[in-house]
């Protein structure tokens, strides 16, 4: 794996009085990456940038942050007034991205509004705030809590199914953080949900089981402890994903 590139989308920060404008990456999620033995390749949105010129990259990560994407992109209304959205090309220029993904077979991974973006993209809606809208007994925002999981992936050290937590294709129950005010409504066409939040079944995790590796979840595993089987797993079965379309590629 140490010759794979994966690309992960920055964040953005507006210029401000006496600093410019940025783009910037928590470095949890390039730490998350080598530590599975990649390189990682930083993807601004820019208009110097077409999404096809990523297309040299292994696998793409779409990485979390806190701008919403605006609910137009999901024909809604806006009924949420206090947040802050995304810059709507960003969102424009992750859409494409994923529409590349889709084109060429590149592997693509969602982390929290990344998850998001490929709901949206995927034709699906979200709940603007959980907290007024949805009604949980759950914390969703700077928490822990419970869920309900299955990995259907194969894992490519052992040739079985991807998580040494299931030995059974069912459902198991994990602990996770959660970093997140919205969540998905309506899911996404063709996507399948691998995880549930417990005690309000909101989805955590999907995938498109058609695609190479089309998948997100709405946790942070880069911000798990290293030793965290889960993240483990996850990240196990996406740069596996990701050895197999670049060896398509040659």
């Amino acid at each position: 794996m140490n010759n794979l590139l994966i690309g992960i989308t920055t964040d953005f920060a507006l210029a401000e009085p006496g600093s410019d404008a940025n783009f910037f990456l928590k470095s949890s999620y390039v730490t998350y990456i080598q530590n599975g033995g990649a390189k990682v390749v930083l993807i601004p949105f820019s208009d110097f940038f077409d999404p096809d010129d990523w297309i040299f990259l292994d696998g793409i990560i779409l990485s979390g942050s806190v701008p919403d994407i605006p609910p137009h992109f999901y024909g809604a209304p806006q009924n949420f007034f206090t947040g802050t959205w995304m810059l709507e090309k960003r969102v424009i220029f992750e859409l494409a991205l994923l529409d590349l993904c889709e084109k060429v077979g590149i592997p693509v991974f969602g982390i929290c509004s990344g998850f998001q973006t490929m709901n949206v993209y995927r034709g699906g809606s979200l709940i603007q705030d959980l907290p007024t809208m949805y009604g949980s007994p759950v914390k969703h925002q700077e928490s822990e809590h419970s869920m309900d999981i299955r990995l259907p992936w194969t894992d490519g050290e052992k040739g079985k199914d991807s998580s040494e937590l299931l030995d059974e294709p069912s459902f198991l129950e994990m602990k996770v953080n959660s970093f997140h005010h919205q969540g998905v409504e309506r899911l996404g066409s063709n996507l399948e949900i691998l995880a549930i939040s417990r005690g309000d079944q909101l989805v955590e995790g999907f995938h498109d089981p058609r695609h190479p590796f089309f998948a997100g979840v709405q946790w942070h595993p880069e911000r798990m402890p290293e030793e965290d089987p889960l993240s483990r797993s996850l990240r196990r079965a996406f740069l596996n994903a990701c050895t197999i379309f670049r060896t398509s590629r040659f």
